[in-house]
């Protein structure tokens, strides 16, 4: 039942600024919760209402608020310090690594100037007042922009720098730039992605959820973006040619939700701006028949001519593969180890359900029944902030990892506005905005509904899924992770969070708990079904993309195999057809830090430490796994 929004995004869409969508859309993966395939009849209606409205990054994404009882000036470990400050071998080429460091000055730039969305996401506010520009000679001119940064950097390094530090920063950026520029021109996402539109929202929402700057400010910006979403929905119909039927299909599910987003906003603006009603009520009025308009036009003009296809392709995935995640292994190599990981957990979870009953005749019986224990309605909220305080004092006890200074996780209820579409959500805050504190949200049980509702809603708040969703979103997982990550002194690694280790880590982490004898086997029984889930978006990813399975081929493996319910599994495999790669990174992510882990402990002996090992890579910021090796081991 994890559900995080890490970025804070509202709609988990293809960013126009295309390397937010390649490094931080993981982040949105979540955002419905996380509903195995038993489920009852009321967890499926949820998941139905979810999907027809925005796809929220959260809990999937919002994870943002507090624990009273676990604040982090408990007794931790001493906390580890930056490379840069712990005193790190210096430079062998000083001139190069300043190099570099001002290339990342540049990159800023080129986001706060060419994606003034993107810009507010990552911290930077000076253009809050502006949307990106979605015009095909606006598009043209971010393109022409960035590739002449990426040429910049062959000729400013003709070679790599000496320093490793310098030399995994240079990688990034470049591999950043090499991906988002090849996707942008094969994808061609103007024309073919129509949910592309509506990612303002997802900006507004970020304006209005993180307190930044005074309300009033955040506010009127708010409102001047808001004025211009007509002339971002007159480009889309300008723009839009023969999208795949199913990106369409996810357009019109977006600009349908944006409705009800805006409105949920009008209690923050009003407040915010008392003195300007009319104003607060004409921008939300635009807006909203803006995307209104939109949802007919693509329904009854775009949809009857959406006959692209959505596979990226051999070549295009073993690109990302390789310049954005740095693989050594291709497509077939990675569906060969989806394949036995699917086999060996669904193996396990047989056992571990036997263990419980040994009469029950499927793990996936066991998990139905095990549902059923959950908190009551009114101690939801507290529950959650024990697990994620036990979880914190086990691994304080464990000192197996280091917590960073002034990292701060508030367990707290989902603001009102945010309920319809998450369970549980985890925000990290933005990576340059001063404010440290990351939030756990989770959604109360609405005492008004029927008790029955009331239980259907309970059973997806169980005791397994709490354990489960407290370590990978908070501690050792996303919050302790990118706690460490947004104190890296490299601008680069703060703005790019490859999710082959950003929710690599974040699993490993769960695998983590299982050998330190953290969980019981009702706990241990669902963090394996999330595990499934894990691997076989390897087969799916690479299926849908390179290997010609159809989308509902892929909808079958996540139902007959994992057991995900079928609303819920069109979701997901909707999402995958927009993502190429991005599934495949959770299990291939793990499954390389355990790489690294079992080579580190063969060069370290007898003076191996699991805290040691977690320092080395939590201090180095979010890096693909292959550079982490190649900086730690000096290869």
């Amino acid at each position: 039942m994890q559900s995080a929004v890490h970025t804070g995004r509202i709609f988990p869409d293809t960013a126009f600024f295309e390397p937010a969508f390649r490094h931080f859309y993981v982040w949105s993966s979540k955002v419905l919760g996380r509903r195995p395939a038993a489920k009852v009849e009321s967890a499926r209606k949820q998941i139905d209402s979810a999907i027809s409205r925005s796809r929220i990054l959260l809990l999937v994404a919002l994870t943002w608020l507090a624990i009273v009882a676990c604040s982090t000036k408990d007794s931790a470990p001493a906390p580890a310090r930056p490379p840069s400050e712990a005193g790190a071998a210096p430079s062998h080429e000083p001139n190069e690594s300043a190099a570099v460091r001002a290339l990342g000055k540049e990159y800023l730039d080129l986001v706060v100037e060419i994606s003034p969305e993107r810009a507010t996401e990552l911290g930077f506010h000076q253009r809050d007042t502006e949307l990106d520009d979605r015009s095909a000679a606006g598009f043209a001119r971010a393109l022409e922009r960035e590739q002449a940064l990426l040429d910049s950097i062959g000729r400013r390094f003709p070679s790599e720098p000496r320093d490793q530090r310098a030399r995994t920063d240079l990688a990034m950026l470049k591999g950043a730039l090499e991906v988002d520029i090849r996707l942008k021109r094969e994808r061609r996402p103007l024309e073919t992605q129509p949910d592309l539109y509506a990612s303002p929202l997802n900006a507004i929402f970020l304006m209005t959820a993180r307190d930044y700057a005074p309300a009033s400010e955040r506010a009127k910006n708010v409102l001047s973006r808001l004025e211009k979403i007509p002339a971002v929905i007159e480009a889309a119909k300008t723009n839009l040619k023969r999208p795949p039927r199913v990106w369409t299909e996810i357009g019109i599910e977006r600009a349908r939700s944006a409705k009800s987003f805006l409105g949920e906003q009008r209690e923050f603006l009003q407040k915010s701006l008392p003195a300007e009603p009319a104003r607060v009520g004409a921008a939300l009025k635009v807006a909203a028949d803006a995307y209104q308009d939109y949802a007919g036009f693509l329904q009854k003009q775009l949809l009857p001519r959406s006959d692209g296809q959505f596979a990226a392709g051999k070549d295009l995935f073993g690109y990302l593969l390789v310049h954005d995640y740095f693989l050594r292994e291709g497509p077939d190599e990675l569906y060969a180890m989806g394949e036995k990981l699917v086999s060996e957990i669904d193996a396990q979870l047989t056992e571990v359900a036997r263990r419980i009953d040994p009469k029950s005749k499927s793990w996936a019986e066991v998990v139905t029944r095990l549902k059923a224990n959950h908190p009551r309605a009114e101690a939801l909220v507290d529950s959650y902030r024990k697990e994620v305080g036990r979880v914190r004092t086990f691994l304080v006890e464990k000192n197996i990892v280091e917590f960073p200074p002034g990292e701060e996780l508030d367990v707290i209820e989902t603001p009102a506005f945010l309920r319809t579409t998450i369970t549980a959500a985890y925000d990290q805050p933005p990576p340059f905005d001063p404010v440290t504190k990351g939030f756990f949200f989770v959604t109360p049980i609405d005492l008004s509904r029927p008790k029955l509702e009331q239980e259907q809603m309970l059973r997806e708040h169980d005791h397994g899924d709490q354990v489960d969703t407290a370590v990978h979103e908070a501690y050792p997982g996303h919050h302790l992770q990118l706690s460490f990550a947004r104190r890296h002194p490299s601008l680069i690694r703060k703005a790019l969070g490859p999710a082959i280790f950003a929710e690599g880590w974040a699993l490993y982490a769960e695998e983590l708990m299982a050998e330190l004898g953290y969980y019981s086997d009702e706990e241990r029984l669902f963090q394996l079904e999330w595990a499934l889930v894990r691997a076989a978006r390897i087969l799916i990813d690479v299926g849908l993309h390179v290997r010609g399975m159809s989308f509902d081929e892929a909808v079958s493996i996540l139902t007959d195999k994992v057991r995900l319910g079928r609303p819920l599994a069109l979701s997901e495999v909707k999402r995958y057809t927009q993502s190429p790669t991005q599934p495949l990174s959770y299990m291939t992510g793990r499954q390389m830090i355990l790489k690294l882990r079992e080579r580190y402990q063969a060069r370290a002996g007898g003076g191996f430490t699991l805290k040691r090992f977690h320092s080395e890579l939590l201090t180095r910021g979010t890096v693909a796994p292959s550079l982490l090796g190649r900086e730690i081991f000096g290869d």
